[in-house]
């Protein structure tokens, strides 16, 4: 009994670890690839060379101890990166806050753009404030980025000339074209908004995966915050899932 429970539950992890490899390669045929799904390839990647030679390594083990304790070390490495990875996803889950007042502040953070073509998520970003703006129309809006790698014009003027594109005036939206991470676009547009005499509060607009820690990060800069989160395309989620979870874990301990 004992060896059929072993055997279905060997099957289970390389069914799972064969699924999430193909979930994390999936981004890559869209021209996405970073920490986090490179790191998600690697570990289920393991895991099927694990499972595959389960046998092999159980006799290597018996045979030099040394193996075997690393063996275990993995294992538990492993596990304890997953329970991580769930609490962090609860983290992710639960920012969601309620609506926003209706002259809070629209912050639309930055991302990666490819010349002026906003990438996947941005694009996602964008469309969101576009609709919470044409809904909410005595709020104002400041669009965060500086200018990167690939990038022809900073993610700010990109977001900015996309929203008027989709019928928001021009005279409500303010720019950062400096920031280069979260934190810098939030304190950027806080100063922004207050030299500017524009509602303190923040309705921030992002990817529903980066709400928790965009919020967290305005919280400690002394603002009050609502989420807005914008839809994450379903073929480049687990590149940035996973990068977030290292990223929630970087400022949590930092």
């Amino acid at each position: 009994m004992k060896k059929i429970i072993c055997t279905v539950l060997r099957v289970l992890l390389l069914a799972v670890s064969v699924l999430g490899l193909m979930w994390f390669v999936w981004p890559i045929s869209h021209n996405v690839l970073n920490i986090g799904n490179a790191l998600g390839i690697f570990v289920c990647s393991l895991l099927i060379l694990l499972n595959v030679f389960a046998g092999g390594i159980r006799k290597a083990c018996a045979a030099h101890a040394p193996l075997k304790y690393f063996t275990a070390f993995l294992l538990v490495l492993i596990c304890a990166g997953a329970l991580w990875s769930a609490a962090m996803t609860a983290c992710m889950a639960a920012a969601v806050k309620a609506e926003p007042p209706q002259s809070a502040t629209v912050l639309v953070l930055g991302s990666k753009a490819s010349g002026r073509i906003p990438s996947a998520d941005l694009w996602a970003r964008i469309k969101t404030a576009a609709a919470y703006l044409k809904k909410h129309p005595s709020a104002s809006c400041v669009a965060c980025g500086g200018q990167g790698k690939g990038e022809s014009a900073s993610e700010a003027s990109i977001i900015r000339e996309n929203l008027i594109k989709a019928g928001v005036e021009s005279g409500r939206i303010f720019t950062d074209d400096k920031s280069v991470n979260t934190e810098e676009n939030i304190r950027n547009a806080l100063k922004i908004i207050k030299n500017s005499g524009l509602d303190g509060r923040l309705a921030i607009v992002t990817d529903d995966y980066h709400e928790f820690r965009a919020c967290a990060i305005a919280k400690n800069l002394g603002a009050d915050q609502y989420a807005v989160p914008a839809k994450t395309p379903p073929y480049i989620l687990s590149a940035c899932w996973a990068r977030e979870v290292l990223a929630i874990t970087k400022f949590l301990v930092f």
